[in-house]
């Protein structure tokens, strides 16, 4: 363990201006949140924050490459842990000019980097967004393995957006032993609401902090995304986060307070699996 104090920093990204400036942006706000706060211990990024490049057949080696390499140089750099975010990642080599995979659609993966650039693991999206009028299992492959990673601040239990609907995927992680969840997010308008409430419930239903990070900004197809980026405590309490614009946010968690909330109410020592099994 890294200490009793998580210091944990969310960048919130508006990622419709392309690659390079999304990625100058997320520069920006890290080297700010730094001079400010040199102790942080894990930096997360929002979903899709980086986009396919169309047209290339050098698409899976552009990604793995250079955006990989720019998670790990963030954390080698900083010397901090980071959640990258998610981008599409093809498992073949060769997209054709017209930007359509010759082999299967791509996954929605977050790769979770150690403070020395290492890579510790990755998670591809489970649930896909085929809700609200978007079907996003025409463009994706789903993921099938939880994302749980070993860090010097304890167990992260990592999902994507979505997910969070799925309670089933908080439990689990829970379960596994994680000590905190980060949520990469494109939460789409207007369901801030419901955003807000998934996340407290998460932390309520499992005693666990949740870091829930999502993208910012209006896209050209009309859809965007209202921001609103948060920590809440192992209680259910909002304490960080940023509302409804680009920039970055700096909380601290307290592993201690976490424990005690534990003590005080052992949920996961009082199920009733015994029920659960006959009505499932």
């Amino acid at each position: 363990m890294h200490g009793e104090i998580i210091t944990v920093c969310g960048i919130q990204l508006d990622c419709n201006g392309g690659n390079e400036s999304t990625l100058k942006n997320a520069e920006k706000y890290i080297a700010e949140a730094f001079k400010y706060n040199s102790d942080i211990d894990l930096i997360v990024l929002p979903e899709q924050f980086v986009k396919p490049q169309c047209g290339s057949s050098k698409y899976n080696k552009y990604n793995e490459s250079f955006f990989v390499n720019w998670l790990k140089s963030v954390a080698k750099n900083y010397k901090v842990n980071v959640i990258g975010g998610s981008f599409a990642r093809f498992s073949c080599d060769y997209v054709s000019d017209n930007g359509k995979n010759e082999a299967e659609k791509p996954t929605n993966i977050c790769y979770v980097i150690n403070r020395n650039g290492e890579i510790v693991g990755n998670y591809e999206k489970i649930h896909l967004f085929d809700a609200f009028n978007v079907k996003e299992s025409d463009e994706f492959s789903s993921g099938d393995r939880l994302g749980i990673f070993s860090l010097d601040i304890g167990k992260v239990g990592v999902w994507i957006c979505y997910d969070t609907r799925f309670p089933e995927i908080s439990r689990a992680l829970s379960l596994r032993g994680a000590d905190l969840f980060c949520v990469p997010a494109a939460f789409y308008k207007p369901n801030s609401d419901q955003w807000e409430i998934i996340l407290k419930s998460s932390s309520i239903m499992n005693v666990t902090p949740v870091i829930g990070v999502n993208q910012i900004g209006d896209r050209p197809d009309g859809k965007g995304f209202f921001g609103r980026s948060m920590v809440i405590d192992a209680k259910g309490i909002i304490i960080g986060g940023i509302s409804d614009k680009e920039g970055y946010f700096v909380t601290q968690i307290d592993k201690s307070y976490t424990d005690t909330c534990r003590q005080v109410n052992p949920e996961l020592k009082n199920r009733r699996i015994d029920l659960y099994r006959k009505w499932l």
